[in-house]
């Protein structure tokens, strides 16, 4: 039987929202890239568009494709010669055999067909994930552009790789949670031909142990049931299993090797002693193996490892203290608390304790779909970068809450008095944004609210004339300060208003006196996005001076324009090497210029900022530069 007008109906509009929506997607991601301030080599910069721009019922949308076609990493370039070249381009790049396969006739003509479409949005989000992660690459310490794109582009050779028909079957899978002892005990395949080695240092496995330890809970562990008695792939999980097995002396290549030198050995008694004493057995095998365990060679059989004995590790108060640096074998007895629980850290590991791990099980996927899975688990999402953890990590002081605001980085739909109230009546908060957005620092990832932290404390942070912390250190220390001191000067309201408001007046100056900054601060010349430590050290420089000289400092800056330019352009060079230490000298070194040109006390700046706020990172930042106080 025919389909009546109605059905037919249904489906035509059912087919122009699919459409529809994947063309919205698609302009989206677009709009995204086109917004980047910077790129990896060879990709080049566009100007931004809105998503509205890219408009599919004309050929704008092409032209908008061809502009980001660079962080899409099409094999060849998109040639916009014609309509029908341009389509033949496109899906030869989505990877169809043929033209006709991604393309359709439309009311204005050839278009790419849906399933095309669908491939372009899944390539353009991709693009943009990737795109994200090369940004916070290039902001870290330590990075470079040449790092920063090999790894931008190895992520896509991998992606390309991986492409893949899907497996139609059906997959099943439960989750649960299980005892640390049901993980240790079940027969387990760590080693599967698509995992990774083993790749966490003991540092890690340590302060995995120590999370178990304060009650932390872990993340899913993800097994595959892979048929009969055969033992469960790990999909995801191995470097969380591989610790805790090393560390309760459960790893089978370390039972193993147990087992082979107690043959050997038999009046040695080693494998008694590695399950009740390990020190003692690390002894026994020096004597009667005759060679010491180097921790190489613990690492090679995957032996037991001790507990971190510093105060780093997490493991205070008096239940865990007496854990530091110890092997399992020497706490089993031991009580903690952990889940509101009192139990012994042997209950914890091999007995049936209120802690649980979550884990995720398959039983019933083909070999092919046991890679489509780890696949998937190892592409979702993005690891938090720095700025992330730092905003979650003290996210409860409001002096981390105005950071995000001012920055421009706090959710739209959240108003200034509710995020922070301390910010709601300060003139100039929303500007602040909007210079740091004009200085080329774009809302990927809390890049704004990086700068402005490190704004922030650079000119309040007091290290008590110590050499200062990594840069992004010295942001979480004065962070950290705060929320861990109640009394703390920047815990008031009125004075995180009031310091707000000198760097918002101090950003619209620097960025009114546009003259005084040379082209070579904007990242290589071609672009408007501003070099980091350029902008750290000449808006601190800004606002160290404002801080000394509130009442006049307009006219100090038009009045010393030409020796500031002159020297920004001249001798401001940025160092080659960019090793923490060539950081802050390069910072302290502008800051130190500009106030001087400005001819402000700079001692006397340093005073006003510690009365205004409590504290002064000055001294901090320019060190043996300061001249000395007046007794």
């Amino acid at each position: 039987m025919s389909n009546s007008i109605e059905e037919i109906e249904d489906d035509e509009v059912q087919e122009d929202d699919a459409l529809a929506q994947l063309q919205a997607r698609i302009a989206e991601s677009l709009s995204e890239l086109s917004t980047a301030t910077d790129a990896p080599s060879g990709v080049q910069p566009c100007s931004p568009f809105a998503p509205s721009e890219v408009t599919f019922d004309a050929d704008a949308w092409m032209s908008r494709l061809a502009d980001v076609q660079g962080w899409l990493h099409f094999e060849d370039d998109l040639q916009t010669t014609d309509t029908e070249t341009f389509l033949t381009n496109v899906v030869s790049s989505l990877g169809f055999d043929s033209p006709k396969a991604g393309t359709e006739s439309g009311a204005t003509g050839l278009r790419l067909s849906e399933a095309a479409l669908e491939r372009l949005t899944e390539r353009a989000e991709f693009a943009v994930r990737l795109q994200q992660e090369f940004l916070t690459d290039i902001d870290a310490e330590g990075s470079s552009r040449a790092s920063a794109t090999a790894a931008w582009a190895e992520a896509w050779i991998a992606e390309e790789d991986n492409a893949e028909a899907v497996v139609p079957e059906p997959v099943t899978a439960k989750a649960d949670v299980w005892h640390i002892f049901q993980l240790t005990k079940k027969k387990l395949n760590l080693a599967p031909s698509y995992q990774r080695g083993d790749v966490w240092r003991t540092g890690d496995r340590q302060a995995l142990i120590e999370s178990i330890l304060r009650g932390i809970p872990l993340p899913s562990i993800i097994l595959l049931r892979t048929g009969g008695t055969t033992p469960h792939d790990v999909v995801d999980g191995k470097q969380r299993l591989t610790a805790i097995l090393r560390f309760v002396g459960q790893h089978p290549v370390a039972l193993a090797k147990v087992v082979e030198a107690d043959a050997m050995h038999p009046d040695a008694g080693l494998r008694s002693l590695f399950e009740t004493d390990y020190p003692k057995f690390r002894r026994a095998w020096k004597r009667y193996v005759g060679e010491p365990l180097t921790t190489k060679l613990e690492d090679d059989f995957y032996f037991p490892f001790k507990l971190r004995s510093d105060t780093n590790g997490g493991l205070v108060g008096p239940d865990l203290e007496p854990l530091r640096g110890r092997y399992f074998t020497e706490i089993r007895e031991n009580t903690i608390h952990v889940a509101d629980q009192e139990v012994t850290v042997e209950e914890l590991f091999e007995g049936a304790p209120d802690y649980k791990v979550p884990v995720i099980e398959y039983t019933k996927a083909s070999q092919r779909q046991i890679h489509e899975v780890f696949k998937l688990y190892n592409k979702q999402g993005m690891h938090l970068n720095a700025e992330e953890i730092r905003n979650a990590v003290y996210h409860d002081i409001e002096l981390t809450r105005a950071i995000l605001v001012a920055a421009g980085d706090a959710s739209p739909r959240a108003s200034i008095a509710d995020v922070a109230p301390s910010l709601a009546d300060v003139d100039g908060t929303l500007e602040l944004g909007k210079n740091l957005a004009d200085y080329g620092f774009g809302e990927a990832r809390y890049r704004r609210t990086k700068v402005l932290g490190w704004v922030v404390a650079v000119l309040v942070n007091d290290t008590h004339g110590k050499l200062l912390p990594s840069t992004a250190r010295h942001t979480d220390l004065l962070l950290s300060q705060v929320q861990s001191d109640a009394s703390h000067p920047l815990r008031d309201g009125a004075r995180i208003a009031d310091l707000f408001g000198l760097i918002a007046k101090s950003a619209d100056l620097h960025a009114s006196h546009d003259e005084l900054w040379p082209d070579k601060f904007r990242g290589d010349g071609k672009s408007s996005k501003w070099q980091d430590l350029q902008l750290v050290g000449s808006l601190v420089g800004i606002t160290i001076a404002a801080a000394g000289a509130p009442d006049d400092i307009e006219d100090r800056i038009e009045a010393s324009a030409d020796v500031i330019r002159l020297a920004a352009n001249d001798e401001w060079t940025r160092p080659e090497k960019t090793q923490t230490r060539t950081q802050w000298d390069y910072i302290a070194r502008i800051v130190e210029d500009i106030v001087e040109k400005l001819d402000v006390d700079i001692t006397a700046a340093s005073e006003a900022i510690r009365t205004r706020f409590g504290s002064s990172g000055v001294e901090s930042l320019l060190g043996s530069k300061l001249p000395p106080k007046d007794e």
